[in-house]
């Protein structure tokens, strides 16, 4: 009796576990599973990066976060591990001109989401202050050190609505928190 208490213990406690699928899972998941850095490959992302583009400087820091509840799916919630950006954009006088290293965590103005399987890793901008301007970010190391990354940010189309700040103004009147295209150092 006492065996087979412990083994139906045993058996629930396996279909009730999480499944854990790695960074590289470009699949649909179940509910509840876990998306982990199981190659441990974000702590080399991690820290603080510079870059200069058109006069400007660029400081961004990449922060690892383990087991954050993604809810984006309503219907099928999951975990996984990502790394969140915090930035600072200075004009060539120094004056700030995009701040958001401060805010919080579950803040943050680009999440993470996959990595592929040649190393370069995808991430989500989104800023509500600038009307919900957004894209993909990609990065990747461009060397064997890994003390420089290729920072590539590609803007999705976004639709400004009139109630936006600078809808009307030409592209180049816009704001550009961030590059198109930029290489950093790591600090």
């Amino acid at each position: 009796m006492k065996n087979i208490i412990l083994f139906t213990i045993l058996i629930i406690g396996i279909k009730c576990k999480a499944q854990v699928y790695p960074l590289t899972t470009d699949t649909d998941v179940p509910n509840n599973t876990y998306i982990k850095d199981t190659n441990n490959d974000l702590p080399a992302f991690e820290g603080t990066w510079k870059g200069t583009w058109n006069g400007k400087a660029l400081l961004i820091n990449f922060k690892k976060i383990e087991h954050y509840l993604d809810t984006h799916l309503k219907n099928n919630p999951f975990y996984r591990d990502l790394l969140v950006g915090k930035f600072q954009v200075k004009d060539p006088s120094g004056n700030i001109l995009f701040d958001n290293l401060s805010i919080a965590d579950n803040s943050a103005k680009i999440t993470g989401g996959k990595i592929f399987p040649n190393g370069k890793y995808v991430l989500s901008y989104v800023d509500p202050e600038l009307c919900f301007k957004g894209g993909r970010i990609f990065i990747e190391f461009t060397n064997s050190s890994k003390t420089e990354i290729k920072f590539k940010f590609m803007e999705t189309s976004n639709l400004i609505d009139t109630d936006c700040f600078y809808h009307g103004k030409p592209a180049d009147q816009r704001p550009e928190p961030l590059p198109k295209e930029i290489i950093l150092i790591k600090q």
